[in-house]
């Protein structure tokens, strides 16, 4: 019975040794990872809070441009780059901004917010609309060669092939350069396969070049 006490004794400090030793280290691990759990839940919830906060600011200035309310959309846009900076609702805002800058005839704004979504390597999905949309801008503007270099010194993306094109013929062709405008028309006339009114268009601007161009029914 002695042995057995002594025994129960001598597992008791060994136990309360080793608590002493690593409890501390056990106690911090068990508290990193409750920690974790909650942080990661933490982390979630404010991802989830940030999209809704930026889907919702994205509505409001998508109404306000629709309305015709420009100023307080841009109003709205500045307070949702503060608050949703990293979300792409931004760039969207910002395009459908400067599509009503355009409509008033305001290039200048226009041509800012787009500079803004290209500026922006976490928008780089919006990037090949935004190309094609400040270019037109650049060409409205007179900046037809800085629009030119602007598609140039990019290739297409998939599925803009024809819109590229196109757009590079009229400004070759605003450039005096009928010859190489002819050719890039023609090569969107190719991509355009399948859409009737895009192919009479382009035939027209293929025929508009002069002598050269080849008929097509």
């Amino acid at each position: 019975m002695a042995v057995e006490l002594y025994d129960e004794h001598e597992q008791g400090e060994r136990v309360r040794k080793w608590i002493r030793e690593y409890g501390t280290a056990i106690a911090a691990g068990l508290i990193l990872a409750f920690g974790g759990i909650f942080g990661f839940r933490y982390w979630q919830d404010h991802q989830t809070a940030q999209s809704l906060l930026a889907a919702d600011f994205f509505n409001v200035v998508q109404n306000e441009v629709e309305a015709g309310r420009t100023e307080l959309a841009a109003e709205q846009l500045e307070l949702m780059r503060e608050q949703v900076p990293r979300s792409a609702y931004v760039g969207l805002a910002g395009l459908a901004l400067a599509s009503a800058y355009v409509d008033e005839g305001r290039l200048e704004p226009a041509a800012r917010l787009y500079r803004d979504v290209l500026d922006d390597r976490r928008l780089s999905t919006l990037w090949p609309v935004t190309r094609l949309r400040l270019a037109r801008v650049l060409e409205a503007q007179g900046d037809v060669r800085e629009a030119l270099a602007l598609i140039e010194d990019h290739s297409a993306p998939p599925g803009f092939g024809q819109a590229w094109a196109e757009l590079r013929g009229d400004l070759l062709i605003n450039l005096g350069d009928t010859d190489a405008a002819r050719l890039a028309f023609q090569e969107a006339l190719e991509l355009a396969e399948g859409s009737g009114p895009t192919e009479r268009l382009l035939q027209m601007k293929i025929d508009a070049t002069g002598p050269g161009g080849e008929e097509r029914s």
